[in-house]
């Protein structure tokens, strides 16, 4: 394990920082859980296994999503709503969005 539980959370604040935008709060990222060897089911790492956290995210109505960050980089690997819809994270010079979102 490289990253320790409150650097992944607050990375995950940083990153839902730009998710979020002016819809962020700071509450929003409630806990983080450690995967040692999880195999991606969907997305653009489809197939691969990493080390990685999982962030719980508050959302809209009290419904959870669920973040993905790499334990070896620290950066995400996809987002996940309450409807199982898996959004790949890309960054541009704007920051962090979900693949196939319109951005504020």
């Amino acid at each position: 394990m490289k990253h320790t539980k409150e650097q992944i959370i607050a990375r995950a604040k940083e990153i839902m920082k730009d998710l979020d935008g002016k819809y962020y709060f700071e509450e929003c990222v409630d806990g983080a859980f450690y995967d040692e060897n999880h195999k991606i089911i969907s997305g653009k790492n489809e197939g691969k296994s990493y080390s990685m956290w999982v962030i719980r995210i508050i959302a809209l109505m009290d419904n959870s999503d669920f973040l993905t960050i790499s334990d070896e980089t620290g950066e995400p690997l996809y987002y996940q709503n309450f409807n199982t819809f898996v959004f790949d994270i890309e960054k541009d010079e704007k920051g962090y969005f979900r693949v196939g979102l319109p951005r504020d």
